[in-house]
């Protein structure tokens, strides 16, 4: 799932550089988020990194100077399932078949036994914040996220696959954002 929002009434023409962290949010693989920074995280901010550069964007590692901040934020849950069944008779109350009880006293208590699955999701969240607001002496202005990018779906067993399935979608959010870049002109 691949979903993409820009902010209400933003102009992107408006904007020429911009900056973005080294590192990734990990958010669910602890009991606190932690940056992690490794070979699969840096596939992952190049491929964004490539795709700002290509619509016009200009990158600039000074925070200060950048026009735009972009966060990216991986979020990974796993959900896991136990159901009890009590009757050991998987034929009850199928059409055809006698009931429990036509061979003898069978439908005394049964130990329950339980059955368990799991199953893993995984997104890739990215933020796109306006660095450009004036900062006054008494206050300062809030960031507004002038775009959001929602990258979802199951986990994979192989990171390899899931930095691959990541990038292809960080490419197709890009494709459904035709009005992300810096000028009218290009």
């Amino acid at each position: 799932l691949v979903y993409t929002s820009p902010g209400k009434d933003v102009n992107f023409t408006q904007y020429k550089t911009f900056d973005m962290t080294d590192s990734l949010l990990v958010i669910g693989q602890g009991s606190m988020p932690k940056y992690v920074r490794n070979d699969a995280v840096k596939a992952i901010l190049l491929d964004f990194r490539r795709n700002m550069e290509a619509r016009g964007f200009v990158y600039t590692p000074d925070a200060e100077a950048a026009d735009l901040g972009v966060q990216l934020t991986y979020v990974i849950k796993t959900e896991r399932f136990v159901q009890f069944y009590s009757d050991p008779y998987w034929w009850l109350d199928y059409p055809g078949y006698w009931p429990s009880g036509y061979w003898g006293n069978w439908n005394g208590y049964y130990m329950p036994r339980p059955v368990t699955y799991t199953y893993t999701t995984n997104a890739l969240i990215a933020d796109m914040v306006d660095l450009t607001p004036v900062v006054t002496d008494d206050q300062s202005q809030p960031l507004t996220i002038v775009w959001s990018a929602y990258i979802g779906g199951p986990a994979s067993s192989s990171i390899y696959v899931d930095v691959q399935r990541m990038k292809v979608a960080i490419d197709q959010a890009f494709a459904q954002s035709p009005y992300l870049k810096p000028s009218a002109s290009r």
